[in-house]
């Protein structure tokens, strides 16, 4: 089961191949709704899911408000954001290592994990078109990176609590402007320009159980393997970063939390292979559901 936010701003589920409205199916089968859209199924009882998945799957077993799924009937699962994006920096060895020379900065792994974060208006979609921001920055990079997004608020969260907290994962591009992230001298002025935070196309749901560490992220440019690793990978895992994120400082329900790439982002490579207009970019992770978006051509 994967939750969406349909184009309409309504709640829809994916069961195999197919996207269900949950408001027409239950209007089809005369059952009251227990809530028509993300935000109100994140703030919501945990007993919400089961009543919704009871209702997704009589309408897909009877083939009511039930089409093939196709990106382009959804946006992105959270139609905005609340507080800015959470991110993890240098979260995987290689990828440390590989931008150590480029960027300038130390090789060493870090003894906790970095964290900077993405201004709300970077949000975009599956298939929305990442802006290309001429005269801006000349840099375009992307970094396919599993999101996590909470259920529970809580602050000074455990390690052994943290999943009880985590809603669910979504894919995630942490698309950034290489040149300004290196001119400031930190990250936020050049993960958060306008349309850099692609997400979705959904959410997939963890009931409060640890993702298994084997899940693999992928992310490819055109249809080229750029980026390849599994989640056992991490530096930090994501109990750690719950954790850490929480220490004296309230989560809250809707935020999410981009947990790190891995080796292969184009500033990675000699000689650097940035985004060029047009180009296409597809971030999956196992058991979720693919997202890709474009490059703007102008």
């Amino acid at each position: 089961m994967h939750y969406v936010t349909m184009k309409n701003g309504r709640l829809g589920a994916i069961i195999e191949d197919h996207l269900i409205d949950l408001q027409a199916a239950s209007k089809a089968f005369a059952v009251a709704l227990p809530c028509p859209d993300m935000w109100s199924l994140l703030e919501g009882p945990k007993s919400l899911q089961s009543e919704l998945e009871t209702l997704a799957n009589r309408a897909y077993a009877e083939h009511i408000a039930s089409v093939v799924y196709a990106p382009k009937l959804v946006g992105s699962p959270l139609p905005y954001l609340r507080r800015n994006v959470f991110c993890i920096g240098k979260n995987y060895a290689d990828h440390a290592a590989e931008m150590a020379d480029k960027m300038g900065i130390s090789a060493d792994l870090p003894k906790y994990p970095i964290v900077f974060s993405k201004a709300t208006q970077t949000l975009i979609g599956p298939l929305d078109v990442i802006p290309l921001h001429t005269g801006v920055t000349e840099m375009i990079d992307y970094e396919g990176e599993l999101a996590l997004v909470i259920g529970k608020s809580g602050v000074n969260i455990t390690q052994q609590d943290a999943w009880s907290h985590i809603f669910g994962f979504a894919c995630y591009n942490d698309v950034s402007a290489r040149d300004l992230q290196k001119r400031h001298g930190q990250w936020h002025i050049g993960k958060s320009l306008d349309g850099f935070g692609p997400m979705g196309p959904a959410i997939t749901p963890t009931y409060g159980r640890p993702i298994d560490d084997q899940l693999r992220l992928t992310c490819k440019v055109n249809g080229e393997l750029r980026q390849d690793a599994t989640l056992s990978q991490l530096i930090f895992d994501i109990p750690t970063i719950i954790a850490t994120l929480s220490a004296g400082t309230t989560l809250k329900v809707g935020d999410v939390i981009a947990t790190g790439t891995p080796a292969g982002v184009g500033m990675g490579f000699t000689p650097m292979r940035f985004l060029a207009p047009g180009d296409e970019v597809e971030v999956a992770i196992n058991g979720a559901l693919p997202l890709t978006n474009r490059l703007a051509l102008v």
